[in-house]
């Protein structure tokens, strides 16, 4: 029988693209390598250390039922001006996973890659506690609030190294497979492009499916935010001098990350966070005495039984006629509009990914792996988490192909 190689895998960031990780470690496995060693950033991180945790069969299993209301259930917004999301509930899902390992205990030695602020470096953590090394590799800068750690200031690793390939150099083993999820690439290829014909169609039914539910998650998502808008507007009516209670032209308001719901202009009312509770469990209420998480939470609950597939069909017309008005509104006149209405979170996410593309580049050429997967940084946004398992059939798909290339090499 003949002896399995053995592979390191090296994990890139790119938030929701990260899922694809998952469908390369299942063809990875497939084809009977010996998985020896794991590094991450970000995404990777979270995904590679699932898996090291021997919990990614579950992970996935709960990822791919996630729709876009359970997404913006997840969201744990903050006030703290260091980010607009705590990522508490996230990493409560992720404890009810693997509790609290330790990453020197794991089977699988792993590395998970963070970025130090204050030192401006890497901090690799290969031991300590799983869930907090996962917690600082994922805080995207200005996005998920950061990790205070031994007078660290820990952010996500993909601000300096996006494709940890590094950490695996010393590993002893036979070839060393690299995922960047923030690929280059030549043209603006969807998901559905690159999947094989049949996961393609599946795909963009799955995508048609959730567009019918109340006209789709955009118009939807356009009603929370003016809701909160209102609320907002009503508090600083009932709290201001009349003459105060319009902001002048030049202010603005900070944005959450699904889609521009709008935080209280100014600074926060957060405390110095520490470790893994950078903001107060309170939140500021508003006059009617509700939080954006309570406006938030109860958006999702009428989302969901405004969500009837027995009544979509009959609204998709209506609902199709005031998405017309609204990107008209917006300034987007078309799916096909170089002009896009971007809102904060797009600027910010776009150039965090052209910077870790640029990154992954200069890594992949100093240290080149034995075999590459690339994930263009185009098929979905990096914050499309409801679709998991278009995603996931992805990264097997390229994996597959990639393993080809290089099996078909060694026997050439």
């Amino acid at each position: 029988m003949a002896k399995r190689k053995t592979i390191a895998l090296a994990l890139g960031s790119g938030g929701a693209r990260g899922y694809a990780h998952i469908g390369v470690i299942e063809e990875v496995l497939a084809r009977g390598y010996d998985i020896r060693a794991i590094s991450g950033c970000s995404m990777g991180a979270l995904v590679g250390g699932i898996y090291a945790a021997g919990q990614l069969d579950a992970y996935r299993d709960w990822v791919c039922k996630l729709d876009y209301f359970d997404v913006l259930r997840l969201v744990d917004v903050t006030w703290s001006p260091m980010g607009a999301i705590r990522a508490r509930r996230i990493m409560e899902e992720l404890e009810a996973l693997i509790g609290d390992t330790r990453i020197e205990d794991l089977p699988i030695p792993l590395t998970t890659v963070a970025t130090d602020l204050i030192a401006q470096k890497e901090v690799w953590f290969q031991s300590g506690n799983l869930l907090e090394a996962i917690r600082a590799s994922i805080a995207v800068p200005g996005v998920i609030t950061p990790v205070q750690r031994d007078r660290k200031m820990l952010v996500d690793g993909g601000l300096m190294n996006p494709l940890p390939i590094t950490p695996l150099v010393a590993a002893h083993v036979d070839l060393v497979l690299a995922v960047n999820a923030t690929a280059h690439s030549p043209r603006n290829q969807t998901l559905e492009q690159m999947l094989p014909p049949a996961e393609a169609a599946e795909e963009e039914a799955r995508e048609a499916a959730l567009q019918a539910q109340e006209g789709g998650f955009g118009d939807w998502l356009r009603g929370v935010r003016r809701s909160a808008e209102r609320m907002f507007s009503a508090e600083r009516e009932a709290t201001q001098p009349p003459e105060l209670a319009e902001p002048p032209p030049s202010s603005t308001s900070a944005v959450s990350p699904l889609g521009g719901v709008p935080l209280p202009p100014g600074g926060s009312l957060a405390p110095p966070f520490t470790a893994l509770s950078e903001a107060p469990e309170t939140e500021p209420a508003t006059s009617t005495g509700a939080t954006l998480n309570d406006v938030l939470n109860q958006a999702v609950k009428e989302g969901r039984e405004d969500a009837d597939p027995r009544e979509a069909q009959g609204r998709q017309s209506e609902h199709r006629e005031s998405r017309r008005l609204a990107e008209i509104e917006e300034g987007v006149d078309d799916d096909n509009s170089p002009e896009q209405a971007w809102g904060k979170l797009d600027m910010m996410m776009r150039s965090f990914d052209i910077t870790q593309a640029t990154l992954a580049k200069y890594k992949i050429a100093g240290y080149p792996p034995d075999i590459l997967v690339e994930i263009p940084k185009t098929v979905c946004g990096a914050y499309e988490f409801h679709r998991a398992e278009g995603l996931i059939k992805l990264g097997r798909h390229l994996a597959a192909e990639a393993l080809d290339r290089y099996e078909k090499g060694l026997d050439g």
